[in-house]
């Protein structure tokens, strides 16, 4: 298994790492089995949160073997000092560990969020204070949001960043990866196979291989073979500046096809470039969610995303089945630029909106 720095850290990790948020739903018997065969062909990166029902109990257990050449890595869904120290506790508790490699700050998704976090009485007093007890070892932050990551990591305060990045969720390439390479903050991927969207945010979906769509359109993109189309989607991402990528697993098998990757991967062929290439342009929606709520209900980040599926790579029919599953449509736009007002980056929201209802 290859493996990369993971930023100021300096910590050597597998470039597939290991989500863990798929192992409350299944037996710990299972959770082992998957966390042992992912040890053994070199993955040492694992993922979990203290909100992922029973995730840090099971893999805490099934680490047990192997905790001292692992980087375990939780996060705290808590805003405030009291209330994340006592997850933290929990978190060590589960895990069965005495100490983290990152404690993480979770899905801080805006920009408030983010300043009540890391004011006085917030999280980040917490995560600095159990770092100065040895009780973690590095901070890092959550969202889904790259305009917020890339705001964070200007503060200086983290270490590592986790963000979605995929074929078709490319935000993060021009709006964090070049800050947090500046500042040498490590970039762990989530959601590397969330494609499979419905009438919300592509990144909404939990990642797992099990969950890769497999609509015909995407299937001529990546392959026909859902292997091959794992490998493709993975390498994708292998090919950006980062340091590891945690898809979420659910078998062995899912284990073993994502680890090949990671053992195989020698930069992208011709060929391979040719198929991720595409010109997004800069009006496309970055999926912030900052327009919202529109008086008129509409999903606009939603409406804006299927219209990029067509749009930018090709994706029509599918596109048109997911437009199609809205309740409300762009037709019930009003004109109000509400949304424009709001949008942090400018886009001509109403005339897109125009353009969607000739198209679908």
């Amino acid at each position: 298994m290859q493996k990369r720095r993971l930023g100021r850290t300096k910590l050597e990790v597998s470039v597939i790492g290991f989500g863990a948020m798929w192992l409350p739903e299944l037996k710990l018997e299972e959770c082992t089995e998957m966390v042992r065969k992912a040890v053994e062909l070199g993955i040492n990166y694992f993922d979990t949160a203290r909100n992922y029902g029973d995730s840090e109990e099971k893999l805490g257990a099934a680490l047990q073997d192997s905790r001292d050449k692992c980087v375990v890595a939780s996060k705290t869904g808590s805003r405030t000092k009291r209330e994340s120290l006592q997850q933290l506790k929990k978190s060590l508790e589960a895990l069965k560990t005495d100490r983290l490699d990152i404690i993480q700050l979770h899905g801080i998704d805006d920009s408030e969020t983010l300043k009540k976090a890391m004011s006085a009485g917030g999280v980040m007093e917490t995560c600095k204070h159990a770092r100065s007890k040895g009780l973690v070892d590095f901070i890092g932050i959550s969202s889904h949001t790259p305009r917020i990551l890339a705001e964070a990591v200007k503060t200086g305060e983290f270490d590592m960043v986790l963000v979605p990045l995929n074929v078709v969720t490319r935000q993060s390439i021009d709006e964090l990866l070049p800050v947090a390479k500046e500042y040498d903050v490590g970039v762990v991927v989530m959601k590397p196979l969330a494609m499979k969207v419905a009438n919300m945010f592509t990144w909404r979906y939990n990642p797992s291989l099990s969950l890769l769509s497999d609509e015909p359109e995407l299937a001529a993109f990546l392959g026909e073979e859902t292997e091959t189309r794992v490998h493709n989607a993975l390498k994708f991402i292998l090919a950006q500046d980062v340091s590891t990528v945690i898809p979420g697993f659910k078998n062995v098998k899912e284990v073993e096809t994502a680890a090949k990757v990671g053992e195989q991967f020698k930069g992208l062929t011709g060929k391979e470039k040719s198929l991720f290439k595409r010109d997004i342009g800069k009006n496309y929606c970055r999926d912030c969610g900052a327009c919202l709520p529109c008086p008129r209900k509409l999903n606009i980040p939603a409406i804006l995303r299927f219209y990029d599926l067509c749009r930018i790579y090709n994706l029509k029919e599918w596109a048109r089945k997911l437009y199609s599953g809205l309740e409300i449509r762009a037709d019930k736009c009003d004109n109000c630029g509400t949304c424009e007002t709001k949008c942090p980056y400018e886009l001509p929201i109403r005339e897109t909106l125009a353009e969607i209802c000739k198209t679908f």
